[in-house]
């Protein structure tokens, strides 16, 4: 009886201290088809990175450390980790090209520069969709409704957590 009573504890008390090394997802909005939410690290006691994406998972950003990114997803899940390609945003008249990285085989990422990062974002707060041409797959339209009050909770996020914003 001692022995299980041991183990369920051992199991337990593991568990929850495998639990808590883990960053907590928190939801900090969710508007049109855009949701913004951040990690948070319970042992630190910081925000780890803030994201703002698509809720098609199409398109995002995010914010850590070691600056901000462009997402881009894969829905065919045929991307080469560490390879490179290029997409194209288009929104409007605007016309954005990136080299992005393969961070696995759906997702690519591009850390943008402040000058990039600025602009697309201009570009996206006032358009209604943008449309996405990502290696050699047709093109995809995001839609855009709600992505201005999520960018403001992803850069509040930002600013919390201390991150290098662009705003």
């Amino acid at each position: 009886m001692n022995k299980k009573l041991l183990l369920i504890i051992t199991i337990v008390m593991g568990s929850i201290t495998a639990h808590a090394a883990q960053p907590m997802y928190y939801l900090d909005g969710k508007d049109g088809n855009w949701s913004a939410f951040h990690y948070y690290d319970e042992q630190s006691k910081k925000i780890t990175s803030c994201f703002a994406l698509s809720n098609d998972l199409t398109l995002g950003f995010k914010s850590n450390d070691e600056g901000v990114g462009l997402l881009l997803w894969n829905k065919q899940g045929n991307l080469v980790p560490k390879t490179e390609s290029k997409a194209a945003i288009t929104v409007g008249k605007q016309h954005f090209i990136f080299v992005m990285q393969a961070m696995d085989k759906n997702m690519s990422m591009n850390r943008l520069s402040e000058i990039n990062f600025k602009r697309l974002l201009q570009s996206l707060s006032y358009g209604q969709f943008a449309f996405l041409e990502y290696q050699k797959n047709p093109v995809s339209m995001v839609d855009l409704t709600g992505l201005p009050s999520m960018l403001a909770r992803f850069h509040q996020c930002i600013e919390k957590a201390k991150f290098k914003d662009y705003k």
